[in-house]
């Protein structure tokens, strides 16, 4: 048992030395592996989602020139119930009316 237990310590050391040996080329081994694995994460398809940061509790508004819905905390109010999406609209708004 002692015998196991002395040649499993041996090959521990000399994988140590190894490994700090050969660290420079591990390393570059290690980002060659990291770099692969984003490439095929930037491949893979996306299902057709899109994926939004949306105002979860926020009450959604309908833009009065277009009709986009758009989180109120994001929306153009003018008067009392007139909400734009864009300062665009509010612009093409102005100029019809």
């Amino acid at each position: 048992m002692r015998e196991a237990i002395f040649i499993l310590l041996v090959l521990l050391v000399l994988l140590g030395l190894t490994a700090y040996r050969y660290r420079r080329q591990i390393g570059v081994v290690m980002e060659f592996w990291r770099m692969t694995k984003s490439m095929r994460k930037m491949q893979r398809p996306d299902d057709g989602r899109i994926e939004t940061k949306a105002d979860v509790n926020g009450k959604l508004v309908n833009c009065a020139k277009c009709g986009t819905w758009v989180p109120e905390s994001r929306a153009i109010r003018l008067g009392g119930n007139s909400y734009y999406c864009s300062g665009v609209c509010v612009e093409r708004s102005a100029k019809i009316g």
